[in-house]
Formats: structure tokens, C-alpha cells, sequence
């Protein structure tokens, strides 16, 4: 290789980096008290899954853009003592296979249907979820309502129109505007992480101190196409907000008062226009579940209750004006 060569990978290769394990403002937080996760990772027809506990009813723990279900650290474990805790990495991410399209809404909630039905679970279940996640997990509730008992939502992206969503995506930082801006750029950083993911994925560890390097290494196991077609179809589409129509299970939404992902005026009007949803606002930003992983598993366990049948949403109005779980 010619040194112009070299320089143009390492070029390559640092924007990967900071594109995919930078992501959604995970860059300035510090490294959390986060261990490894347990459990027996079971390959379904539709997505690779880890589980944890054999009784109780079901929990599905579902992560964001660049990331996989080992952003569910070892503190989320605990819910599998009185829960059935099923942790997928989403289609196209993490080690679930990437087909060469079909990454929208439906694909991503179907793909976690089958993956539910290949392990059995049939009653309704939780959901803990966060950014792209939490999308999914609506989806999933508004076309399937029968199978979701009650989702928290953690950082979610709702947006009231693409406008915004970009605006919003774009804010995260440098590395969020390439993402989406037009033009190759970010297609070339894409695929040269998905040419060179164990060089991609210690650079990431290296140069994101903040992140677990487990952590690190799964932002860049996914594809170009599984990558821009959710970004674009899923988040930047800015649809999921008029799913919640269909949505008949509690939603408890969750956003840190500094997360630029969040629009947190957008959701303030749909928890305040919504029977079913309410609004908690937490001091922190958009790896809320990663800083404070013991809180939120109790936010997710609580959500159980609330979701079974005689459940209630309650709400009482915090000093700020917002909507806070009791």
C-alpha cells in the first residue's frame, strides 16, 4: 500500500470509528460500573438471542443504533430471578444475521416476532428499550398489540416530522452529521468498518475510553445497508410517533434532560395527548441505561405490573411540569 494509501485508511478507519462506537453522544460519558452479561446465547431463524431464566413472565430487553443486546450489561440479570429475560441483538446488528435489504419498521418488529415464537414465548411481553430500540418495540405493540404488555422507552427518538429527526440526529455531534448528510462519505466509513471490524472495533475501544470495550467492538458489527436503511426507515422517517394510535399497553417513556437525541417538547405532547403513555425526565443523557443500569432494570421490572390486566398509569406532575412515574 502507498503511504497516500495508508493515510487515506487510517483516515477511513478513524471516521468509522468515531461514526459507529460515537453514535447517539455515547463519546463524553464516562465508563460505567457495566460486567459482562450471563446467559445462553440461542441463534433463531431471525435474530441471535441471549436468555436468561426459565420462569416468570417475559422481558425482552431491545438496544439502539450500533449496538448489540450486550449493551444489557450484567446489572440487567437481576430481572431474570422472577422474569423470562430475552435479549436480542436487532436484524442487521450484532451477531442476528444481515439479509441484503429489509430493514424497515415491520422487518425489524416481525424479525422479533419469530424470534419470540422460535423460543416459545407466547404470552405478552415487556419491553425495556432504548433509542432505536424503543421504535421497534412500538412497532412491535402497534401491530401485534396482543404480544406486548408495556414498554419503557429509554431515550426515545419520536420525532413530529424528518425535519426534526434529522436536526436532532444531526446535534449528537461532528460524527452525527456525516451520518447523514448526502453523498458517499458516510457509506465509505461504513464499509470500511465492514471491511476491517476487529482493526474498527479496538479502535473504537481505544479512542472511546467511556465505553466498555465489549461495547465498543459490537458498534461495529453491522452493515452498510442494515445500517442506513434503519437510520433512514426507522428513525429519520420520523413515523413512529403516529403508531402509538395503536398502541393499547402502557408506554413509559424515559429522557435525559441532556440528551440531543430527545425531543423533549414532542414528548411532552404525547405523553400529555395519551391515556396510555406518561413521561419521566432523569438527569442524564442518552446512555441513560448505561450509567444507571440498577435503576432502570427497576424501571422495567416495575413496568410488568402496570402492564397486566387491572394495571393503571398513574401519573402526578413533577415541579417541572412533566410527567413522572409513581
Amino acid at each position: 500500500m502507498t503511504a497516500g494509501g495508508r493515510r487515506s485508511a487510517v483516515a477511513a478507519g478513524s471516521a468509522a470509528v468515531a461514526v459507529s462506537a460515537g453514535a447517539y453522544a455515547h463519546r463524553r460519558a464516562r465508563r460505567p460500573g457495566w460486567t459482562p452479561p450471563r446467559g445462553r446465547v440461542v441463534n433463531t431463524t431471525a435474530l441471535s438471542v441471549r436468555v436468561l431464566g426459565d420462569t416468570g413472565p417475559p422481558i425482552v430487553l431491545l438496544h439502539g443504533l450500533v449496538a448489540s443486546g450486550v449493551f444489557w450489561g450484567g446489572a440487567y440479570d437481576r430481572l431474570a430471578d422472577h422474569h423470562r429475560l430475552v435479549v436480542p441483538d436487532l436484524l442487521g446488528f450484532g451477531r442476528s444475521p444481515r439479509p441484503a435489504s429489509g430493514y424497515g419498521p415491520d422487518d425489524h418488529a416481525e424479525a422479533l416476532g419469530a424470534c419470540l415464537d422460535d423460543l416459545g414465548v407466547t404470552e405478552p411481553v415487556a419491553i425495556g428499550a432504548h433509542s432505536l430500540g424503543t421504535l421497534i418495540g412500538l412497532r412491535l405493540a402497534a401491530t401485534n398489540p396482543e404480544r406486548v404488555a408495556g414498554v419503557v422507552a429509554f431515550g426515545p427518538p419520536l420525532y413530529p416530522d424528518p425535519g426534526a429527526a434529522l436536526a436532532h440526529v444531526s446535534a449528537t455531534g461532528p460524527m452525527g452529521r456525516l451520518a447523514v448528510l448526502p453523498g458517499g462519505t458516510a457509506e465509505r466509513v461504513c464499509r470500511w468498518v465492514c471491511d476491517h471490524r476487529t482493526i474498527a472495533g479496538r479502535l473504537a475501544a481505544l479512542t472511546h475510553p467511556g465505553l466498555p470495550p465489549a461495547i465498543a467492538f459490537d458498534a461495529v458489527q453491522h452493515s452498510w445497508t442494515s445500517y442506513s436503511e434503519t437510520l433512514r426507515l426507522v428513525i429519520l422517517a420520523a413515523e413512529a410517533t403516529t403508531w402509538l394510535e395503536q398502541v393499547r399497553c402502557p408506554v413509559h417513556l424515559v429522557a435525559g434532560d441532556r440528551d440531543p437525541v430527545v425531543d423533549h417538547a414532542h414528548l411532552r405532547r404525547i405523553a400529555d395527548a395519551g391515556d396510555n403513555v406518561e413521561l419521566r425526565q432523569e438527569s442524564g443523557r442518552h446512555d441513560y441505561p448505561l450509567a444507571h443500569p440498577e435503576k432502570c432494570a427497576t424501571m422495567i421490572a416495575a413496568a410488568w405490573g402496570r402492564g397486566q390486566p387491572g394495571g393503571k398509569v398513574r401519573r402526578r406532575p413533577s415541579t417541572a411540569g412533566h410527567q413522572l412515574m409513581d
